[in-house]
């Protein structure tokens, strides 16, 4: 599993934050054509509406010119909002689901990669509009550096991701390992909810969640992007079924990719 930078020189994937988890850089990645998708052009992130003090300061070196918080209007009304006050920006709300995950818990035998498939193949319909508003966004090279977030940055942020670097040429294994890498920080953020349970935190949710919620098994992403094939023939082919032109997947392409460097 590839979970460190292509290339030694290449800048840190993830950005170090003190209380905010799981803010990395899409960068670095290569296409099956020879290019690699920009370094600080396209981040992913999780509950960036906590951002302050020395961490929005960090964020701002970044020069983010647009926020895409893919939450419920309940976590939007109930935590806030990207931190506009501090680090402006653009902000576009576009829920990848109506609602958080309201299901009969999985039983103790159930695999997390497929209880996981069955949720992202929803979401392919449930944030069709969220999907088709952020690849138009993208496509808009005035709009970059962007982010897009969610609660935790692996499953709504993590199926938005592996459409985007899907649709423009990631090959699969770094789109896995990219998915993969959500393991370790949601971790990390489970870890935080734990400490602070007594909180108002939504993430202190996260402390009672069965592991098949918390999981980000590689095989997840693996059948997720086989069931797009399946289903679509491609990313491209799905995006395309939910009414995003060719036009503007060829923008985020031009937007998102260069060359590798000799």
């Amino acid at each position: 599993m590839l979970a460190r930078p292509i290339d030694p020189d290449d800048p840190p994937r993830d950005i170090a934050l003190v209380d905010t988890y799981n803010l990395r850089d899409l960068g670095g990645y290569p296409t099956a054509d020879g290019r690699r998708v920009r370094w600080r052009t396209l981040f992913r992130g999780a509950s960036l509406q906590r951002l302050s003090g020395a961490d929005a300061e960090t964020v701002r070196e970044l020069g983010l010119l647009t926020a895409i918080d893919l939450r419920t209007a309940d976590e939007l009304t109930n935590s806030g909002g990207y931190p506009v006050e501090v680090l402006p920006a653009t902000v576009h709300h576009l829920p990848m689901l109506s609602t958080i995950w309201e299901l009969p818990d999985p039983g103790p035998d159930e695999a997390a990669e497929r209880f996981l498939l069955a949720r992202y193949h929803d979401m392919l319909r449930e944030g069709a509009a969220a999907i088709v508003e952020t690849m138009a966004i993208l496509a808009r090279p005035d709009d970059l550096p962007a982010v897009f977030y969610c609660a935790a940055g692996k499953d709504r942020t993590g199926v938005l991701a592996a459409l985007v670097l899907d649709a423009i040429g990631v090959e699969d294994e770094h789109i896995v390992a990219d998915y993969h890498l959500s393991k370790e920080r949601v971790e990390r953020i489970r870890a935080r909810a734990v400490a602070r349970a007594d909180s108002e935190d939504l993430l202190s949710a996260m402390v009672s969640q069965p592991p098949q919620f918390m999981a980000a098994p590689a095989e997840a992403m693996e059948l997720f992007l086989a069931l797009i094939r399946e289903e679509h023939g491609s990313t491209a082919g799905y995006l395309q079924s939910i009414g995003v032109s060719e036009a503007t997947i060829a923008a985020v392409a031009a937007n998102l990719l260069e060359p590798i460097p000799a």
